[in-house]
């Protein structure tokens, strides 16, 4: 992977450029005047991180630019300030304090809602098990500014994790955590779904294990909550026998623990 800036870096950018390079096992090459593919081509090396003032954006082949973003999160957090119910946060019973553990976190949209829902008191480790989409919520929560004070605040308390969810969930204490949650890469895939689309061919698409369900049943008190197409069959495979209704091609299964 390169590492390169925008055009015309300040001292600090080319620093941070160094940084992620040192960090993720990248190669920090100058921008100068090169296009990306120019650069791509001289350094025989597909990938490409680049660092500018507002953000790191990943470019791989001919893929579009994958970056981080709070995406939805935004608009749900501003609505559950207006008083208004999320259907995640309902389903998975999260409340203030709250300990939460997002398996899948891909680029830690419900995350932001979980960690915004159980506050100061809360905890939110997000797992994600490939180096790209990490590298990205890892350092866009760290990073992002949005209008939001109170959303910033729940993207810097977030902890993420570059690990496969199985095996931090066997590391666990049992009953150590309120909610374990499932978001993974649909076994239908809903094709026009934007957010995740750059993200798909970088993402683990392997299906959710029996095992890692065990698991999640022995370390959670509260819920164990699925995201899935609304009519998947991963619901019925894996146990979810509460499924909740919805008016949208997608719905989350509930295994309650209490």
């Amino acid at each position: 992977m390169l590492v390169t800036t925008s055009y015309n870096p300040s001292a600090e950018l080319m620093a941070e450029a160094a940084r992620l390079s040192v960090l993720y096992g990248g190669r920090n090459v100058p921008r100068k005047k090169y296009s990306l593919e120019l650069l791509r081509r001289n350094y025989k090396d597909s990938s490409v991180l680049l660092v500018t003032r507002e953000e790191i954006r990943y470019y791989e082949e001919d893929h579009p630019a994958t970056f981080f973003h709070p995406s939805m999160s935004l608009v749900r957090v501003k609505r559950m300030q207006r008083g208004e119910p999320d259907l995640l946060i309902e389903a998975s019973g999260a409340v203030s304090g709250d300990r939460i553990v997002d398996c899948t976190a891909g680029l830690a949209s419900d995350a932001i809602v979980f960690s915004y829902v159980v506050g100061m008191e809360g905890r939110v480790t997000a797992l994600e098990s490939e180096k790209i989409p990490a590298m990205l919520i890892q350092e866009g929560l760290a990073q992002y500014q949005s209008e939001m004070p109170e959303l910033n605040a729940a993207m810097r308390r977030i902890e993420v994790r570059h690990t496969h969810h199985l095996s931090y969930l066997q590391q666990l204490d049992s009953q150590s955590v309120d909610v374990v949650y499932f978001d993974p890469m649909f076994r239908s895939p809903i094709e026009e779904s934007h957010a995740i689309s750059p993200l798909r061919h970088r993402a683990n698409d392997e299906a959710v294990s029996l095992a890692s369900i065990a698991e999640a049943r022995r370390v959670a008190r509260k819920s164990i909550v699925l995201k899935e197409n609304r009519d998947s069959s991963e619901f019925a495979r894996l146990g979810f026998e509460h499924v909740l209704r919805s008016t949208t091609k997608t719905t989350y299964g509930v295994i309650r623990l209490c």
